[in-house]
């Protein structure tokens, strides 16, 4: 027990109150301070922080500094976490196996496991894995937004831009579905119908159009790194004649890149395309299909570069090429919303007579990612 005398001098009792006060409130954050891991190099330097994450041969830490900086395993000597921090430590090998360490301590490049084998920590895939990562269930993650403009004045002109990109992630699939829709009009002046020369205001469509995406990869036994898949599309655009365009076919992928800094996956195969035109003829044909899909976090503060591309060559026809891509930079605002701004350019080497071949769009976005 602790007595605090009362004295006469009152002021002297309220600064050692205070005193006492400032002790408890800072005596927590000088605890947490000292709780962080030490990560040694081989050069000799050492990095304080909170490990993140351990994968792709890469240690992610919370540091003062930077909120996830990735360290490769080759350059780490030695890691000390403390007991608090990573008391018993799930680890799944590269192997299969699923163990555990307790505690997660690295000396000279390898570590002690719980029944006392001793693995490098080269020899680690992930720290801590979700369950998904261990083959129980799917990781579902995506991204809803909307663009609305509404202009009234020397222009008037109401816009409207929906997006939905989600995935499901396993150890052995992966499913992915991707769907737009944009609808735009415009108000004109036209001559009005009683032919006293006055003008009526009217809305005219000037974009009508929605895309889905679906696909589904399966990843190759021993070869995480490759898969194989199937991709379908259903498509419809007023103003380029288009009343429904379709396509479907399988391809072979790779993951070209994953890393700390970003991934890409790119995809090969052929595909059958219907096309069903409002005035010019319809046309079908089998296509050459290339697919490119990435993300990058290179630009750091939790902000994204994202690119997807879709190309159909017709095999019949070499000057027949449809090229879709979709360049963005997405960077989180709060409780899970993002703001986006991205550079859409379509290419349609069979646009119907008397339509542009290239559609090009910018949009500022707003949605919800999980």
């Amino acid at each position: 027990m602790l007595i605090i005398p009362w004295n006469r001098d009152r002021s002297a009792d309220w600064s050692l109150l205070f005193f006492l006060i400032s002790i408890a409130v800072a005596w927590p954050q000088q605890a947490q301070a000292i709780v962080q891991s030490r990560v040694l190099l081989f050069d000799g330097s050492i990095i304080v922080g909170d490990i993140v994450s351990y994968g792709n041969d890469a240690v992610t830490l919370n540091t003062s500094f930077n909120r996830e900086l990735s360290i490769e395993a080759s350059l780490i000597k030695d890691i000390e976490a403390p007991a608090e921090d990573l008391s018993i430590a799930t680890l799944m090998l590269k192997d299969g196996r699923k163990v555990e360490a307790a505690p997660f301590i690295v000396t000279s490049g390898v570590l002690a496991l719980s029944d006392g084998e001793i693995v490098k920590l080269s020899d680690v895939d992930k720290l801590n894995p979700e369950p998904w990562e261990m083959g129980q269930g799917y990781a579902w993650k995506g991204l809803a937004s909307v663009a609305l403009t509404v202009a009234r004045g020397n222009t008037d002109a109401d816009q409207l831009d929906l997006g939905v990109n989600t995935q499901f992630d396993s150890t052995r699939d992966r499913i992915t579905l991707r769907a737009s829709a944009e609808r735009d009009t415009a108000i004109v002046s036209v001559p009005s119908a009683s032919g006293d020369g006055s003008f009526e205001r009217v809305s005219k469509p000037s974009a009508d159009n929605w895309r889905i995406i679906g696909k589904y990869d399966y990843y190759l036994k021993d070869l995480t790194k490759h898969y194989l898949g199937v991709n379908a599309s259903v498509e419809a655009d007023k103003f380029t004649d288009i009343r429904l365009r379709s396509y479907i076919g399988p391809y072979y992928g790779r993951k070209l890149f994953n890393g700390s800094w970003g991934k890409l996956d790119g995809e090969l195969g052929f595909v059958r395309v219907d096309t069903d035109f409002y005035t010019a003829d319809d046309t079908e044909y089998y296509g050459a299909n290339w697919n490119f899909t990435g993300e990058s976090m290179v630009l750091g503060g939790d902000s994204r570069l994202y690119l997807t591309h879709v190309g159909i060559l017709n095999i019949s026809d070499g000057n027949s090429v449809i090229l879709d891509t979709t360049l963005g930079l997405g960077f989180p605002f709060f409780f899970g919303l993002e703001a986006a701004a991205e550079l859409s350019i379509d290419y349609d080497g069979a646009a119907a007579a008397g339509k542009d071949a290239v559609d090009q769009s910018y949009n500022l976005r707003v949605g919800y990612s999980w």
